[in-house]
C-alpha cells in the first residue's frame, strides 16, 4: 500500500467524471492524517491536493482501483465539518474491493475500527464495516454469489 504525500496537484482526469458521477466528500479535523491513513489502512492512492496557507486541505482526491473518493478539512466558508464523538452513522461509503478477506485483514492488521466483522450476506456479499479515524463509516464488500431478487425478498421478511 502506498504512503501518501500531499504535493501531487494533477486533476482527476475528465474520463474518470465521465465514467464516475458520484463522488463521495468527506470532511476531516485533520485532512492530512486522513490521507494518510485511508492510503495505508485501506489501499487508497492519493491523486491531487491543494493545501491552503495554513497547511488544511481544501481539496484532496483519493483513487482506489479507478474510483474516486475526494476529501477536505473543516473550513466554516464552506460550512463543512467532521464528524464529531460517537454520533450515529447517517452514511458511508460502501466499496466493492477484488478481495475482501484481504483487505479486512490488512485494515485489521493497520488498527481500523471494525464495527461488523466480515460476514457472508444473504443478499449475496461478502463485506465488513470499519471506522476511519475520525469516526466516517466505511463498508467494503465483494460479491460471493449471484442472489435471485425473490429470495433475498423472502429473507427480508425475516431478517
Amino acid at each position: 500500500m502506498t504512503r501518501a504525500t500531499v504535493t501531487d496537484v494533477t486533476n482527476v482526469p475528465d474520463v474518470v467524471v465521465d465514467r464516475q458521477q458520484i463522488f463521495p466528500y468527506l470532511t476531516y479535523a485533520d485532512a492530512p492524517a486522513a490521507i494518510d491513513w485511508l492510503c495505508r489502512v485501506f489501499g487508497f492512492e492519493l491523486a491531487n491536493s491543494y493545501a491552503a496557507a495554513d497547511g488544511r486541505i481544501a481539496h484532496a482526491s483519493l483513487c482506489h482501483d479507478g474510483v474516486y473518493v475526494m476529501l477536505s478539512s473543516e473550513f466554516e466558508q464552506l460550512d463543512n465539518h467532521a464528524p464529531t464523538g460517537d454520533q450515529v452513522a447517517t452514511s458511508r461509503v460502501h466499496m466493492h474491493v477484488g478481495d475482501v478477506e484481504e483487505h479486512y485483514q490488512h485494515a485489521m492488521a493497520e488498527g481500523a475500527r471494525i464495527v461488523q466483522g466480515l460476514q457472508d450476506r444473504f443478499w449475496g456479499l461478502r463485506s465488513y464495516h470499519a471506522l476511519d479515524l475520525e469516526g466516517h463509516r466505511w463498508s467494503f464488500c465483494q460479491r460471493i454469489r449471484e442472489a435471485p431478487r425473490a429470495e433475498v425478498e423472502q429473507r427480508l421478511q425475516t431478517w
